[in-house]
């Protein structure tokens, strides 16, 4: 990161906190009933926060509830699409979507590290449909993963939800203090509200560069360099090699993401430098505007 970045980044994130400094002095905290600070999660105390997106955006809740080190659960609205943050003391503990896809679930996020194997993986699921029990700590007490190797896919995980929801623009908020569920604190996780900030606004700055050479998911590529040896030298990075081995002219953007496994946006980082860099091309026309993505 360079000095303009960073100073870029230090603005943005000074602007969020003097956001929500100035909604708790004009009485944003009179909402919990309560002058007093938040009481331990171990007494529920129910909704406290709730708001429209339109008006305090994501980061800026976020921000509040990690100035105020409160403990419970933030969830959120977007259409048809849902996503929960479980906070403890101000920190991201577990985030969690009902419409996430399969490339985001605990499983396939295992896969791509490397830490199972997709095999491995359909005979756990099958194993867990008949016992009920859940996936991450049927695989740590069965030997096939470490502990913390579920820790970082629930890391993963958690940054994946709330960097899609920093990008809606519009939708319904609430915050509840609450105790946290049995399945947050099997593996804890600790994240910075901080760092999820900053990445999620350099993501969406970069989402929207991106969404201007590749508007769809609908889009299909092919390569334009097609021996090995002329790659050779090019350095590419191994999710654009994993993209460009995927590339064949007759999977659309979505179907790669699902083929490499790849996240949306590390996906379409990756397709946008090989794009950019002239090494695949687009071999169907793009959508109309109104048929644009984001991708977080």
């Amino acid at each position: 990161m360079d000095a303009e970045e960073a100073g870029f980044y230090e603005e943005t994130l000074a602007r969020i906190r003097e956001i929500v400094r100035e909604e708790l002095r004009q009485g944003l905290r009179k909402t919990s009933g309560a002058e007093h600070p938040s009481p331990p999660a171990t007494e529920p105390s129910g909704r406290v926060l709730s708001g429209d997106v339109r008006h305090f955006r994501m980061p800026e809740v976020l921000q509040l509830v990690s100035l105020q080190r409160l403990t419970g659960r933030l969830s959120l609205w977007h259409g048809d699409q849902t996503v929960d943050v479980y906070m403890r003391d101000g920190r991201v503990a577990y985030a969690t979507g009902e419409k996430r896809s399969r490339r985001e679930q605990l499983g396939t996020i295992l896969v791509n590290m490397g830490r199972i194997t997709q095999a491995a993986l359909e005979a756990a699921l099958e194993r867990g449909s008949k016992t009920g029990a859940r996936l991450g700590r049927m695989l740590v007490e069965e030997g096939l993963v470490k502990k913390d190797d579920i820790r970082a896919a629930l890391h993963k995980q958690a940054e994946r939800s709330v960097y899609k929801a920093m990008a809606w623009d519009e939708g319904r908020f609430t915050f509840d203090i609450c105790v946290l569920p049995d399945f947050v604190e099997d593996v804890p996780i600790a994240i910075r509200v901080e760092d999820l900030i900053l990445e999620g606004v350099r993501r969406i700055e970069e989402g929207r560069v991106i969404a201007e050479k590749i508007p769809s998911l609908d889009i299909v590529f092919t390569k334009t360099v097609q021996a090995d040896e002329e790659l050779e030298g090019m350095g590419l990075k191994e999710d654009e090699k994993r993209v460009l081995g995927a590339v064949d002219g007759k999977r659309d953007v979505r179907e790669l993401i699902e083929a490499t496994g790849l996240a949306e946006f590390a996906l379409m980082r990756a397709l946008f430098a090989l794009y950019s860099a002239g090494i695949v091309r687009k071999s169907a026309p793009a959508l109309k505007a109104a048929d644009r993505t984001q991708y977080l």
